[in-house]
């Protein structure tokens, strides 16, 4: 059990692939498939790169190669991945399949080493245990905000990954924004169906950026924002802190910040740099680990 606490009321919102976990997740949804499908999960997989490669040789009005401009340029990547989207459903790639099946591709990729979640999530998620957050006026929450396609996949990624029952309580209750599989509790399983006719689906920065300002409980609560990915640029950007979480030495970072968030022309500054959470801020910050994100936040009880 961590030993600090929040230095104010902060509300929390953490990526998952690649922030809270090591890697992408998305190879576990190809291990699902109830019955033959039109496609396989590689051609699947296939057409999507043949999309996205297109998508990034499209010509942008590109001028000063700005936060603005990167932004609108990110959210024309929408076509990909609803056209990725609609593939699956077409095919009936995930009929039938049902949450069991989910637990049990999330518990085999653990065991194997497939899938990692980064050493130290435990700690942060400790901070907004219900006797570290019962202060009056503390406004402090914890979120996960995906665009990953199964908020059900989140949830048994986190929770067999502790034996503590405080924090699977914790687990259980914190709102996962995220894309579902329709229907995985159906006795007969899925229906298939991965899209939401409301037009509610988590696909690009932009519906991450829109869910983050729906879901704020109070406009005045302290927002941190944790992501890796240019997907969670804008989230980044929005957040009183944003920090992009990528697990590379110090002398390494720039040339990474340069490939993720190309070509946008901003590399953030380390984390351990940051002296005051009250005083002026730069756009987004870099922190190689969860413990870099602890320090910051939290004090010493």
């Amino acid at each position: 059990m961590t030993s600090r606490k929040l230095k104010r009321p902060t509300r929390l919102i953490l990526d998952y692939d690649g922030t809270v976990t090591k890697q992408d997740t998305m190879f576990l949804f190809g291990n699902l498939p109830k019955q033959s499908t039109k496609l396989s999960w590689q051609e699947i997989v296939d057409a999507y790169v043949k999309d996205y490669t297109k998508w990034q040789n499209e010509k942008f009005d590109w001028k000063n190669y700005d936060a603005s401009e990167y932004s609108a340029w990110l959210a024309t990547r929408r076509w990909v991945e609803l056209k990725s989207a609609q593939r699956v459903q077409d095919c009936g790639f995930f009929k039938g399949v049902t949450e069991d099946d989910v637990e049990k591709a999330v518990r085999k990729a653990l065991t194997n080493g497939q899938l990692e979640l980064h050493k130290g999530w435990n700690d942060l998620f400790e901070l907004y245990l219900p006797e570290a957050t019962t202060e009056p006026g503390n406004d402090s929450s914890l979120e996960i905000l995906s665009v990953n396609w199964s908020r059900t996949a989140i949830r048994h990624g986190l929770l067999a990954e502790t034996s503590d029952s405080s924090l699977q309580a914790l687990i259980e209750r914190i709102p996962v924004y995220a894309n579902q599989i329709q229907g995985l509790n159906s006795s007969d399983g899925s229906t298939g169906i991965i899209i939401n006719p409301d037009g509610s689906d988590l696909r690009t920065n932009i519906d991450k950026l829109h869910r983050l300002r729906e879901t704020a409980r109070s406009p005045h609560v302290f927002t941190v924002y944790v992501g890796d990915s240019s997907t969670d640029f804008d989230c980044l950007w929005e957040a009183d802190l944003g920090i992009w979480l990528y697990d590379v030495p110090e002398y390494q970072y720039e040339e990474a910040s340069r490939k993720v968030f190309s070509p946008l022309k901003y590399v953030p500054p380390p984390l351990s740099a940051l002296q005051d959470l009250d005083g002026k801020k730069e756009m987004f910050y870099w922190a190689p680990n969860f413990k870099t994100v602890l320090d910051i936040l939290t004090v010493n009880q």
